[in-house]
Formats: C-alpha cells, sequence, structure tokens
C-alpha cells in the first residue's frame, strides 16, 4: 500500500504516511473515522522507544522526513479545513547536509557567515599619488623642451648657397689676415726693440736666440765629446775645451749669413780667451774667428782648416774695450760686408780689416784654453742682416 499524496510504500499497519504525514487507511479504521469528515489531527505519541513496526511506536522517520514531536500536516484534498503540508526544504534535497538532531521547530539556527574583511585600499592610494606624480613631471618636461626648442643643425656644406660660402670664405680670410696682421705686428715690435746699433745701423734683424735652449730652430751644437762640450745651462749656453792649447768651436748649424753684424753677450768665468765665429763651415773647420782673452788681448784669424798651421791672423792686439779679468759680461760683435770685415767690443770699433776669403756661412762661438781650462758662457745672440 503507498500513501496517497506522496506516493510512499506504507506498512500495513502504519497510521500516518513517514514522509508527508498523511493519515492511511490504517489511521481511519482505528479511530472509526471518515477521510472526509473534518477531523482534528491527534498528534503522535512521544518517541518512546524506535520504531517497532507495532502500534503505539514511535513513526518511522525516513532520512529527510519531518524530525519527531511535529505535527503532521492534512495533504487531503478533500478536507478543505486541514492546513497543507508546508513546502519542500533543504531537508528534502538528499545531497544536502544531514538534518538537525534536535526534536521540534526550536533546533538552534545556523551561526550566520562572519562579515567580510574590509579591503586594504593603501596600495590603490599610493599608486594613484604616483601616477599624479609622473603625470605632473611629464608636464614640466614638455613644458620645458617647448619653451627651449630644438637644437638647431649645423648647415650642410655641401648644401651652402653659394652667398653663404662667399661669407665663410670671407670670414676666413678675415681671419687669416687677422693672425697674419697680429704676427707682423709682433714681429714689427721685436724689430722696433731690437735696432741694429752697429753702422751703418740699417740691418734687419734676422736672429734674436737667448741661447737657453734650442727652441728657436737654430741646432745649436750640444753635447760633451773628447776634445770639449757645449750645454745649455743656467739659461745660457757653456763652451768648454777639454785640454789645455786647444780651443773649442760650438756653431749654429742651421744659419747662414753673407752681409750682416752678429753679437753675443760672452762672459769668460774660467781660464784665457773666448770668441766669436762668422761664415764658417764647421764641418770642413772653415771660419773667420774673433779671440777676445781676460787680459784685454784681441787677435782675427781665417781657418782654412782644422789643423791650425794653415791658420793666418789677420789682425791683433790690445783694446780698452776690452773688460779684463774673469766673469766680465760684455758684447763681442762683428759687421761683414763684402770683403770689410769691423770687430767691435761693447759696441765700441776695435778694428777693420779687409779679406774675401770667405762669404758666407754659419755664425758660432769659441771657447780657447791657452794656459788653462776654460769655460766661456754666451747668451742673447743677435744677427741684423744688411
Amino acid at each position: 500500500m503507498n500513501c496517497s499524496v506522496c506516493g510512499t510504500p506504507l506498512a500495513p499497519d502504519v497510521q500516518y504516511c513517514p514522509r508527508c504525514g498523511t493519515p492511511t487507511p490504517a489511521y481511519y479504521a482505528s479511530t472509526g473515522s471518515s477521510p472526509n469528515a473534518p477531523t482534528v489531527t491527534p498528534l503522535p505519541p512521544p518517541p518512546s522507544a524506535p520504531y517497532s513496526g507495532t502500534p503505539g511506536a514511535a513513526p518511522y522517520t525516513d532520512y529527510g522526513a519531518q524530525p519527531y514531536g511535529t505535527t503532521p500536516s492534512s495533504t487531503n484534498p478533500y478536507d478543505p479545513y486541514t492546513p497543507a503540508p508546508p513546502p519542500p526544504t533543504v531537508a528534502d534535497n538528499p545531497y544536502a547536509a544531514p538534518p538537525s538532531t534536535g526534536y521540534g521547530p526550536y533546533a538552534p539556527a545556523p551561526a550566520p557567515a562572519p562579515p567580510p574583511r574590509p579591503r586594504n585600499r593603501l596600495p590603490l592610494v599610493i599608486g594613484g599619488v604616483i601616477l599624479a606624480l609622473l603625470l605632473i613631471i611629464g608636464g614640466l618636461l614638455a613644458a620645458v623642451l617647448h619653451s627651449v626648442g630644438p637644437t638647431p643643425t649645423p648647415p650642410n656644406p655641401t648644401q651652402m648657397t653659394a652667398t653663404a660660402q662667399a661669407q665663410a670664405t670671407a670670414t676666413f680670410t678675415s681671419s687669416l689676415t687677422a693672425t697674419a696682421q697680429a704676427s707682423s705686428n709682433a714681429t714689427a715690435t721685436v724689430i722696433a726693440a731690437n735696432p741694429d746699433p752697429y753702422p751703418p745701423g740699417n740691418g734687419q734683424l734676422a736672429l734674436l736666440d737667448p741661447m737657453s735652449d734650442n727652441s728657436k730652430g737654430y741646432d745649436w751644437d750640444t753635447g760633451t765629446f773628447s776634445n770639449g762640450s757645449c750645454t745649455f745651462s743656467g739659461g745660457a749656453y757653456h763652451v768648454s775645451p777639454a785640454k789645455t792649447n786647444f780651443f773649442y768651436l760650438c756653431a749654429a748649424k742651421a744659419s747662414n749669413f753673407s752681409d750682416f753684424a752678429f753679437e753675443v753677450q760672452m762672459d769668460i768665468v774660467q781660464g784665457d780667451c773666448g770668441g766669436i765665429v762668422f761664415r764658417a763651415d764647421s764641418t770642413n773647420g772653415k771660419f773667420y774667428f774673433f779671440d777676445v782673452c781676460q787680459d784685454g788681448s784681441y787677435r782675427l784669424y781665417m781657418y782654412p782648416d782644422y789643423s791650425g798651421t794653415t791658420s793666418k791672423e789677420l789682425a791683433g792686439g790690445s783694446s780698452l774695450a776690452i773688460k779684463t779679468g774673469l766673469n766680465q759680461s760684455q758684447l763681442i760683435a762683428v759687421v761683414a760686408q763684402g770683403s770689410s770685415i769691423t770687430l767691435y767690443m761693447n759696441k765700441q770699433k776695435v778694428t777693420s780689416v779687409t779679406d774675401s776669403t770667405f762669404s758666407q756661412g754659419q755664425i758660432g762661438v769659441v771657447a780657447n784654453a791657452g794656459n788653462d781650462l776654460t769655460e766661456v758662457v754666451f747668451s742673447n745672440a743677435r744677427v741684423w742682416k744688411l
């Protein structure tokens, strides 16, 4: 036999449907009532013992049925005074959690779910601030670049117009002219500061050398050799022969003069004599030699070679223009023009001779040791071309 409402199979002596609580035919047979008569639905007996299948036992509760102690509602469609059964609940779902083990409708309600935790908005705030700063900085950079403007591109020489090329050429030419003019002015200043002091006094300055080094480009001899030495020291040029009764010549190998006035400052610091050579060929020993000694004497020689046996004295004697003694700074000079040779000491004429053996050549300086080892210091050489 099945329930007339939900179709649940029923035992023959069950008075209520264990699923929906509808009274069964066994109930009406035991009470003598009719299914169509209005009745008051009695409460089932208390759950005193597990269901045994006999009258008076606690009703069998199938999985998902109502809990013990509830009053089943009639679902008889012919009984309008009996309330309809409640709608199916979660307990009717066989996949839901098992029903509460409490009795009646007063079982405790499930605990409410905890409120959601508030989200941390600090990273969003920081990100927003950084984005705003980047936008501000970008705007400032754009404003600065706009105010500065693009970097001008230098003109391409191949694309210059004829006018631009002419202007550039004129600018370059003007620059060269200005440089040349400045150099010319500097040269004129030097020349004006160094006039030719020897008659006829019309020579043009051609050499100006402090003789402190070889930076002026005249290639003075330097070094210490078996017969003597030529060295720059203390801002001057030092010449020494290596033995007595011997002279040593140091030439400016890059020089070459024909008619000229040649002057140099000389100081005999040790020994006997010093002097100058001119119209020289220092390689082959050909030159004129003006020799001045610290005792006030002088000699002018012509040397055709270095042997000494072929040399010729052209002039000699003593002169009050010569400062005697050691460490006397004095000017020694010569004016050579054609075959005429004139000698000067401290800008005073000593003597003049005529000789046409040599017409041009180098200039140089000499230290001449007689009885004593000798050292002579030279500085401030000047040459004027005639």
